[in-house]
């Protein structure tokens, strides 16, 4: 496609490695796409379900400049946890949501009856758990907002 485009292909880096907010370090994993629309750059963690991060530029992009913004929308996007574990006196573990809110993306769930995964803080979700986190704002409104990987 690049070819066909007559797009120069810089050299990027395949993997880069960034500290999450617990000081965990995250492999991601580089991907270029070509397509008539511009350059996307995917950095996905090297793990199932993991954080996952994208952009996308014009097909006459610098594109160290876009693999540069990409790192930075990685390294904004691990500074802040979003959802927090704990453990009732009773021994049950909770998850509850910080802040009031959270981004995440939908993967997938082949081990369910057709209901997704959310990947929140690089962690799989199930809509259930999900749920229950929302069960804490029981009588509040709530705003859903879909948008594409490569938006900030």
């Amino acid at each position: 496609m690049a070819a066909e485009l007559e797009i120069d292909l810089e050299p990027l880096i395949e993997t880069f490695s960034l500290k999450d907010y617990q000081g965990i370090n995250r492999t991601f994993i580089v991907k270029r796409r070509i397509d008539p629309e511009g350059i996307f750059l995917e950095a996905a963690e090297n793990i199932e379900f993991g954080y996952a991060f994208a952009v996308h530029g014009e097909l006459h992009s610098n594109q160290t400049d876009l693999l540069n913004k990409l790192m930075a929308k990685t390294r904004k996007g691990l500074t802040e946890q979003q959802v927090e574990r704990g453990v009732f006196p009773n021994g049950q573990e909770y998850n509850t949501i910080i802040h009031d809110e959270f981004i995440g993306f939908i993967e997938y769930d082949e081990s369910s009856d057709g209901t997704p995964l959310i990947i929140i803080d690089g962690k799989p979700f199930t809509w259930e758990k999900v749920g229950k986190m929302l069960m804490t704002y029981e009588g509040f409104q709530i705003k859903v907002r879909m948008y594409d990987m490569t938006d900030d």
